[in-house]
């Protein structure tokens, strides 16, 4: 069993037996299970892990201790749109319409549960908090339209790229929302997928061959080892405007009933 903290986690000060202590750090995906699954233990066809967040762990803890379901949880509250972003005590399945009254700007939010990258729209009837989310986010919904936006060299605009002003200005906090800035296009590999991917695959010949449904290669090039979340910056830095995350799981889906 592998225990994974941050950089300087004060767990494994002894040694026990089966259990091993790791400590990753970096930014995002640095503390992703699918990281640590890759860099500790790979899966395969035949070889399956299982990852358990810490307050899942104490939820076992208490239930084999007292006897009782333990539904609390700690998780944050963050996003443009949340006038407070901090860290609050609810519940399993809460209702994030109670959870967020008063809580946001005005305007028109889309709600997430989970994180604005890989998360769930949380709305109308699925306006609650998911199983295995630890964080709601909430960003404006980009509904407005900008004359030759893609022309602009706006400083108020992110790239990865040295496309717009906003490049430059490296500690400059961007106002995100759910707008995408253009369509579905042309997958262009200009080396964006391999600026945010640490894990030792090939990601450009791996979503091509997601988007084509090509479950041989895609198998051969490692998408067993992943799930929606692992290529969710490829999704962000898509060029292309691809949802990598859904392609990924329609190939997982057909691997697995195919045999």
């Amino acid at each position: 069993m592998h225990v994974c903290q941050p950089s300087g986690g004060k767990l494994g000060g002894h040694p026990l037996g089966q259990v091993c202590f790791n400590q990753f750090s970096g930014p995002h995906p640095a503390g992703l299970p699918g990281t640590h699954i890759h860099f500790l233990e790979p899966v395969s066809l035949n070889k399956q892990v299982w990852h358990l967040n810490y307050q899942d762990a104490i939820a076992i803890g208490k239930l084999f201790l007292d006897g009782e379901l333990y539904c609390e949880r700690i998780i944050a509250l963050g996003g443009p749109q949340v006038t407070s972003p901090r860290l609050v005590k609810t519940t399993l399945g809460a209702s994030l319409e109670d959870l967020l009254a008063g809580e946001l700007q005005e305007g028109e939010n889309r709600v997430i549960s989970g994180s604005v990258l890989s998360g769930a729209r949380a709305h109308g009837p699925h306006a609650f908090l998911g199983r295995f989310h630890l964080q709601v986010s909430v960003v404006k919904e980009g509904r407005e339209k900008e004359l030759f936006g893609w022309v602009m060299p706006g400083k108020e605009k992110f790239s990865i790229t040295r496309t717009t002003l906003g490049h430059f200005f490296k500690r400059k906090r961007f106002h995100f929302s759910t707008d995408t800035n253009g369509g579905e296009r042309a997958m262009v590999p200009i080396g964006n997928y391999e600026r945010v991917m640490p894990l030792d695959i090939l990601p450009t010949i791996l979503l091509r061959d997601l988007l084509a449904g090509d479950t041989d290669s895609a198998q051969a090039l490692g998408c067993l080892e992943l799930d929606e979340e692992d290529l969710a910056l490829c999704t962000y830095v898509c060029p292309g405007k691809y949802e990598y995350g859904p392609a990924l799981r329609s190939v997982l889906t057909r691997i697995e009933q195919e045999g």
